[in-house]
């Protein structure tokens, strides 16, 4: 590691010359400095126990479209990725920085103390190379979640995994469980991708971005979208004519579930007439997804980590960083039963494939084809309903934000202010705070609040008793109203989750007026990235 870290200073000395490197070692000695006194707090000192398990925040190979490449990974000592405990043992890690770069880890959906929240100059210092963090608390919620750095574009470069915690109801949901992992991939890496957006090089300047250098965006074609089936009481596919308008901000080479990509996906094999939970993560940078079962039909069972009144379909939306448990039955006639995300304003796809049979052999399943999808929209949220509701109350503070940008230079906001500023969002415990979200912008923006779950209450003005989340997809044009119960007290994140978004300005945070503030450093939020 010191050998690595020696390369790296000298690279960078090579690139930016003698006085940058001298201000990059004062911001180490500054940032390493500040790691020691937050580490030093007692709750950090517990000492590993025989139960507690070591994640390593490293790098491993994978192979994309026949490649081998290298991303990052948090995985267990034994190489098993993410982490799997129940809602009784609670969280009990020791995680241990093993790359080259500063980073952190996200717990993302969880309701937890504030100080392991893991966001880099807000709730702690980024983790040195090297160095390690306990990580424990007890648990008040179950079902799919995900871990991820919080620390530049590391997202992106796969520094995330399935994190899910059971109880005895979802140990009854089907007969087998299983968790399907989506990520957007690019050979580019993230920093260079990024640059070379905010160049203006649109897409992103990857290899499927040149690829489609010719291709005319403004065309009319028919594009998949989902649709409400009043009649059958499901959602299901239909075919609009419209047209894509522009090229997505990044254009991806492929998409991958667990891993990898559709030319080679996993084979799940299960038996025939067997119920099976899927646990789907959208757990990329920038894309959101349209998941598509094909022959079978999903029961909708949790919208992130929250029950929902079951509904029916073949079609559901996934924005990306939310998650979605789904119950399928198998057919008494084995078969092969692919089960395909397809990104949205895309023509790429990926997923996994069920086989009830094990002789079956597995159907042409092209990674990219020549249908594209439209939009996501609020068709699927206006029909969720919370089986377990926010109590009715009305709002003691009502927060309205505009989604913002992209003003030049690629910087997104809210309220027309780009990140770093210091002017929070002020909450009191034991408020109900409502947030009424605007997008005026020309997308979709998934936005999350860390450390709460949040009801939906009203979408393009339509009042109901929608799903409890964590983030909420707010379509372009669309305006949606958001409650939650100021409960945790702390300083926490609210941001947009495309990567490529929240870095250049579209994050900001709630803040307990009874918070310690001392670790949220707005100044602190350049951040050294990983080269692959």
């Amino acid at each position: 590691m010191l050998r690595r870290s020696f390369l790296q200073l000298g690279v960078l000395a090579s690139v930016f010359g003698t006085a940058s490197l001298e201000l990059f070692q004062t911001t180490r000695a500054k940032a390493q400095s500040a790691w020691e006194r937050f580490i030093s707090q007692p709750t950090f000192q517990r000492p590993r126990n025989a139960e507690t398990v070591v994640l390593e925040v490293t790098s491993a190979p994978l192979t994309v479209l026949g490649r081998s490449v290298v991303r990052g990974c948090i995985r267990q000592r034994n190489g098993q990725r993410g982490y799997t405990t129940s809602q009784e043992q609670g969280i009990n890690l020791e995680l241990i920085n093993r790359l080259s770069v500063p980073t952190t880890v996200h717990w993302h959906g969880l309701i937890l103390p504030n100080a392991m929240d893991g966001v880099p100059f807000v709730t702690q210092p980024p983790i040195p190379p090297g160095k390690r963090q306990r990580i424990h608390y007890p648990l008040v919620q179950n079902g799919t979640f995900w871990m991820h750095s919080h620390y530049g574009l590391q997202t992106q470069s796969y520094v995330a995994e399935p994190f899910v915690i059971l109880d005895e109801e979802q140990e009854q949901w089907a007969d087998r469980a299983i968790t399907v992992m989506l990520r957007d991939f690019s050979f580019t890496p993230a920093n260079q991708v990024l640059q070379n957006v905010v160049d203006g090089e649109r897409g992103g300047a990857t290899a499927m971005a040149k690829s489609l250098a010719t291709f005319n965006w403004k065309d009319s074609r028919p594009l998949l979208m989902q649709q409400w089936d009043e009649k059958r009481q499901r959602f299901c596919w239909t075919r609009e004519q419209g047209v894509l308008m522009m090229a997505p901000d990044v254009i991806y080479d492929a998409l991958l579930a667990n891993e990898r990509s559709l030319d080679d996906p996993e084979i799940i094999d299960v038996q025939p007439g067997e119920t099976v939970a899927i646990r789907w993560i959208a757990g990329g940078a920038f894309m959101n997804y349209f998941l598509d079962l094909g022959e079978l039909e999903g029961e909708l069972l949790r919208t992130d980590a929250n029950p929902v009144e079951p509904i029916n379909g073949s079609v559901f939306q996934l924005a990306l960083a939310q998650r979605l448990t789904l119950r399928v039955t198998m057919p008494e006639t084995p078969g092969v039963f692919p089960l395909l995300a397809l990104g949205e304003r895309s023509n790429l796809r990926c997923g996994v494939v069920l086989r009830s049979n094990p002789s079956l052999g597995l159907p042409d399943l092209a990674p990219q084809t020549d249908q594209w999808t439209g939009a996501l929209d609020f068709t699927q949220d206006k029909k969720l309903r919370a089986q377990k509701p926010l109590a009715l109350r009305s709002a003691d503070n009502t927060i309205s934000i505009a989604l913002t940008g992209p003003a030049p230079k690629y910087t997104w906001g809210l309220n027309d202010r780009f990140y770093p500023y210091r002017d929070p969002y002020w909450v009191e415990r034991g408020q109900r705070v409502e947030m009424v979200i605007t997008n005026p912008t020309p997308m979709g923006h998934p936005m999350h609040l860390h450390g709460h779950e949040f009801q939906i209450l009203e979408l393009n003005g339509e009042p109901l008793s929608g799903a409890l989340r964590d983030t909420v997809m707010v379509p372009k044009g669309g305006s949606c109203r958001i409650a939650f119960d100021a409960n945790n007290p702390g300083v926490w994140a609210f941001h947009c989750h495309i990567a490529y978004h929240h870095v250049r300005g579209m994050f900001n945070v709630v803040a307990y007026r009874s918070a310690d503030l001392r670790w949220w450093d707005p100044t602190g939020f350049s951040h050294e990235q990983l080269l692959f």
